[in-house]
């Protein structure tokens, strides 16, 4: 049996449609932008695919999403993030699944995170405004940790850590459960 399956998109630099777009084309999944989601367009499919980015320590978009697939008839939901924060650093990335999933559904909801980048070019003014603050905030600290040296560096340009292979253990699972 074909299982169906939506994914749905909330981009706004580019990089979450980056690996949407390779999912579906990869899969065969049907590719929707997030201002069209609708819980009727999710009772649909077997599988709802929720791709949106890390923002500011949340997952932007994930509470109105996940309130619409509760009102659906969908009967799965799986998740990925994307983010500036290079995969290595798991520690932050494992506290970021913590502070914006419950434990339920850290057990549940089956979550990936894909290394993106930071695209100044096409932020908004706010997003922009907000890391030129955080650029100058670091700037001005005193006795920084190599972690914020780090920090630093990687916020003072636009930069792309993006790739194909990152979506791999998505489109794995995919492929798991449509076989079962």
């Amino acid at each position: 049996m074909e299982n169906k399956i939506i994914i749905i998109c909330k981009s706004s630099t580019g990089f979450t449609k980056k690996y949407a777009s390779l999912i579906s084309r990869k899969t065969g999944a049907r590719l929707v932008d997030f201002k069209e989601a609708s819980p009727e367009l999710m009772s649909g499919c077997d599988l709802v695919i929720f791709g949106s980015r890390a923002h500011a320590g949340r997952i932007d978009g994930y509470k109105k999403i996940r309130e619409m697939f509760h009102k659906s008839t969908a009967r799965r939901f799986l998740l990925f993030v994307t983010g500036a924060t290079p995969a290595a650093a798991s520690g932050t990335i494992n506290e970021f699944w913590a502070q914006n999933l419950t434990e339920e559904e850290l057990a549940d909801i089956p979550h990936f995170y894909m290394p993106g980048g930071l695209c100044y070019e096409k932020m908004s003014l706010s997003d922009r405004l907000m890391m030129k603050v955080a650029a100058k905030m670091m700037k001005k600290k005193k006795n920084k940790t190599a972690q914020d040296l780090e920090f630093e560096r990687a916020i003072s340009s636009s930069y792309d850590i993006s790739d194909k292979a990152y979506a791999e253990p998505l489109i794995a699972f995919l492929s798991s459960i449509r076989e079962s």
